[in-house]
């Protein structure tokens, strides 16, 4: 049971590769981008964890579903999984959007 956060954080990332496979949306249409684009925001949200964290407002509760693996004090490793795959949901979500309203706009394109 101790593994059950993490094997759904890696099912929800296996899920968000598909969908970006399927249509395009990020890693598959601009790796490179979408890897800087992600580093950088994932750090964002480790720094702003970090502090929440020294300012005691973050904390990491007590539950059997994490690994109890602890990559800093208070910051369990499901939490780098969760912030990249806030971050790839993120990205899919905007560029399947952007996608979705060009199609619309396109001219000749029947009703």
């Amino acid at each position: 049971m101790e593994f059950t956060y993490l094997a759904i954080l890696l099912f929800l990332l296996v899920c968000m590769a598909l969908c970006d496979w399927r249509w395009k949306l990020s890693f598959f249409l601009h790796p490179r981008r979408a890897t800087i684009l992600s580093v950088v925001v994932v750090a964002a949200f480790l720094a702003w964890d970090g502090l929440g964290i020294v300012t005691g407002t973050f904390f990491r509760g007590d539950t059997p579903y994490m690994t109890g693996v602890l990559l800093a004090p208070e910051l369990p490793l499901e939490e780098l999984f969760f912030l990249f795959f806030l971050t790839y949901l993120t990205i899919n979500l905007t560029s399947g959007t952007r996608l979705l309203l060009d199609a619309r706009s396109t001219p000749g394109r029947p009703s």
